[in-house]
């Protein structure tokens, strides 16, 4: 949130009692009207209610065997913000999840079980002002996929009989299923585990908009059986930084997510 100063002058301890009250009264009370018109700006800026947040992340991936791609997906989610006391939260869901760009040998696929399974998430946001405008950031939190947390150590399994592993999508298989498509060969699957964090940055473009790029905090993935076996191989994936990026813009409130699916689909 933006920076508050409620600095009212000398410091009330040398004042007699009576000023003292005075100058706490009159503190407080400056505290309040500054965060009460830093909250209306922020709701100018980026009103309560729904939103569209479309995320597109470009990244390279070397597969043992077929070697690397350059690859980019675009998620979208229905978001909503809302005002918590002084802070503004941000919740997310994913509604539509799918391949932009893909090499010619190798195509990943993202069942429809992997992106329904996908988490919901909330968070605190920030918005301060510099000098070329307003600045905002929100912290996605970790996301772990295929598999639970066990202790601070929060190693990803290297095993499908592992105890952390369990059936994420519920499609019958541990951990996370992925299709994989490669010419001449039926399609495959990899079961996997994957643990990521990512950093939204952007600016405020116009009232309900926000534009800016995607800060991958940490990307690990392990693939733990296939079918067939010899794509039981872990790739190496590395976020492109400078590529990815994302756009919040506010929508209608009565939005869903068959409707942002839809309007995807269409695109």
């Amino acid at each position: 949130m933006q920076k508050r100063n409620c600095d009212i002058g000398n410091d009330y301890r040398s004042r007699p009692g009576k000023m003292r009250m005075l100058w706490l009264a009159a503190l407080v009370s400056c505290c309040g009207l500054l965060m009460q018109v830093a909250s209306a700006q922020e709701e100018q800026l980026l009103p309560p209610g729904m939103y569209r947040l479309e995320m597109i992340m470009v990244s390279t991936t070397r597969v043992p065997l077929f070697g690397s791609s350059k690859s980019a997906s675009k998620s979208v989610s229905l978001v909503e913000i809302r005002r918590d006391g002084n802070s503004l939260m941000q919740n997310h869901r994913v509604c539509d999840f799918r391949v932009l760009e893909d090499s010619m040998m190798i195509k990943m696929i993202f069942p429809e079980k992997f992106i329904a399974a996908l988490a919901k998430h909330s968070y605190p946001i920030q918005l301060e002002k510099d000098a070329q405008g307003w600045v905002y950031r929100a912290d996605l939190g970790i996301e772990r996929i295929g598999y639970r947390a066990t202790g601070s150590d929060d190693k990803l399994p290297v095993k499908i009989d592992d105890p952390a592993v369990f059936d994420w999508d519920e499609d019958g298989h541990p951990g996370a299923t992925l299709k994989l498509s490669i010419p001449l060969l039926p399609t495959g699957e990899l079961y996997i585990v994957q643990r990521g964090q990512s950093i939204l940055t952007g600016r405020v473009v116009q009232p309900g908009r926000i534009e800016g790029g995607i800060e991958v905090r940490n990307f690990d993935q392990k693939v733990l059986g296939a079918w067939p076996g010899f794509l039981a191989k872990s790739p190496e994936i590395e976020p492109n930084v400078k590529e990815s990026r994302f756009t919040l813009s506010q929508i209608a409130a009565d939005s869903t997510c068959d409707a942002l699916r839809g309007a995807a689909a269409k695109t």
